[in-house]
Parts: structure tokens; C-alpha cells; sequence
């Protein structure tokens, strides 16, 4: 599609992957046919790799005890462990069992009762291995999903833009990764995020990736008839208690945003403060929209 003066519009594809809606942009003189559908079968194939619900995928093939080799799993992992280190361990892809005794053991629709229990994970740098004969976990549960939509949020948007020659945008359930310039000399993409009643929270221009996590979306009543969420805080096994409902965190990928993003919501306050002294760049608001910033944030 051209514009009337014949030049660059917005072309745009929805679909959904990895439970959550997915959203892909370029600004091009043409709809990018084959990218769109190259970047949703990117999306499709990582949630058959990684999903924790798919039998024969690799995540749920090294929960079962097996050893497995693949180069996918060669270049998470390791992505996945700095992670671990970065944050001090407020991420853990080993949570899945504190999650699944929460409730969260099957898709998330599905998602009723549980039984929180303070079923704090392992060490992943010891509980993973890398032997000759491929990958095995030693201990614990493995759940990559938030750090796999991340990292392929950011592999769709960096295609897109190779493929069709064009900036690109890529929104994978608030994982937003921006790649050249919604227009000349703009720096990036103008983008803005909701507060948690759906008040205007932030507008500014994102160059690299902007990552939103939030307690108040997957959310459910428990056996017991209290209230869980998804977030579990390695440091108790327990859905995380935090003054926090929403962060948003800027960073170069969209898998160091998501990551950090989780994190810091996880930790609260001490979160905010381990992201102002590495230097990251996180909003954090309270249920009453109240804003809270490391100072990387952008005023």
C-alpha cells in the first residue's frame, strides 16, 4: 500500500502466540508480506520450543529429566543464567514448581484454586548443566516463557527491519522492541504507557525496547479464596509482595527489559533501588498510579 503522495506508511499484523496478543509494525512503501509471516512463524516455533504446556517441547523434555542438545537451548540458557546473576536472582527460570502450587499449572484461562506454598527454587547455575551430550537440569522446574517472548520480541523486530529495509516495531504483550525511526529524525518511536486504571503514565521516544509488567492482569482466587499472581519471588516461593502493580523498564533488548521489568516489580522498593544502581531505567507504580523512578528514567 502506497500513500497518496507515495510515501511510507504504517503496515501492520495481529495475531496471537505465547498466550498474549502480538502486534507487528513497519513503515514501508509496501506491505511486507513474507517478513510478517516469516516474524509469526518465529513466534509459533519459539512457543513450540519453550512452552512449559506443550509435551514435546524442549522446555517440558528437561523438566522430564531428559538430556537434550539444540542450539536454541544453547543460546537462551546462557542468556537465562546472566540473567539470574544480573538481577541477584530476582529472576529464577526455576519457579515453575512455587507457580504451579500457586495455581498457574496449566494456560492461564484455565487457572483456577491453588495453594501458594514457600517453595523457594535452586541455584540454576548449579541446577542446569551443560554436558558433552547436551542440556540437563539437576533440580527444580524450568518456566523460560516471559524471557523467551522478550528475546523473540526482539529477534521478530530486528528480522523485520532486515527483511523489508524499514524501521520496525514489534509489541508482544507490552514487550515492545523498536528497531530505526518511526520517522526522520524523530530518535526512535513515540510510545506511552497506560497507568493501572488505564490513565496516561509516561509518553516519550523509545529507541531500543520498553518492557510493562503488571500484578493486576493474570490474576486468580485461590483454594483458600485469596489472591494470586504469576510474578513468584525466588527469595520465598511465594506471589510476590510488592507495593508495586506496574513497572516498566527502558533497555537496548526487549529480554533485558522484560527481565528487569519482572524483577524489580518483584522486589519493590529494593528493586527501584537496584535498578538505580545499575544504572536502569524503571517507572514503578503503586495501585493508586503513584509514580515511583530509578533516576535513568527519562523526565
Amino acid at each position: 500500500m502506497l500513500s497518496a503522495k507515495g510515501e511510507a506508511v504504517e503496515h501492520s499484523e495481529s495475531f496471537r502466540a505465547m498466550n498474549t496478543a502480538i502486534d507487528l509494525l513497519v513503515i514501508a512503501n509496501e506491505r511486507p508480506a513474507l517478513p510478517f509471516l516469516e516474524a509469526r512463524l518465529l513466534f509459533e516455533q519459539q512457543e513450540a520450543r519453550f512452552s512449559r504446556f506443550r509435551p514435546g517441547s524442549l522446555v517440558s523434555r528437561l523438566n522430564r529429566g531428559e538430556t537434550v542438545a539444540d542450539p536454541w537451548l544453547d543460546a537462551i540458557l546462557p542468556l537465562a543464567l546472566a540473567a539470574f546473576d544480573a538481577t541477584g536472582g530476582l529472576f529464577n527460570p526455576l519457579v515453575l514448581p512455587a507457580l504451579a502450587a500457586a495455581g498457574y499449572d496449566r494456560s492461564f484461562e484455565q487457572v483456577a484454586g491453588g495453594d501458594p506454598r514457600p517453595l523457594a527454587p535452586p541455584d540454576p547455575r548449579a541446577a542446569l548443566e551443560r554436558t558433552p551430550a547436551g542440556w540437563r537440569l539437576r533440580d527444580g522446574q524450568l518456566d523460560l516463557g516471559g524471557i523467551v517472548k522478550g528475546w523473540t520480541a526482539d529477534l521478530a523486530a530486528e528480522h523485520l527491519a532486515a527483511a523489508a529495509g524499514a524501521p520496525a516495531m514489534v509489541n508482544a504483550g507490552g514487550d515492545i522492541r523498536c528497531v530505526g525511526e518511526e520517522a526522520p529524525g524523530l530518535g526512535g518511536w513515540q510510545l506511552a504507557i497506560d497507568g493501572p486504571g488505564g490513565e496516561p503514565a509516561w509518553s516519550g521516544i523509545v529507541a531500543g525496547a520498553l518492557a510493562t509488567s503488571t500484578t493486576l492482569k493474570r490474576r486468580w482466587r485461590t483454594a483458600a479464596g485469596g489472591q494470586a499472581h504469576h510474578l513468584i519471588d525466588p527469595r520465598t516461593g511465594l506471589p510476590a509482595d510488592s507495593p508495586f502493580v506496574q513497572v516498566s523498564v527502558l533497555a537496548a533488548s526487549c529480554r533485558e527489559a522484560e527481565t528487569w521489568a519482572k524483577a524489580i516489580l518483584i522486589a519493590g522498593e529494593e528493586g527501584i533501588g537496584l535498578a538505580g544502581a545499575r544504572g536502569i531505567a524503571a517507572l514503578a507504580l503503586d495501585a493508586h498510579a503513584r509514580p515511583t523512578a530509578s533516576p535513568a528514567w527519562p523526565r
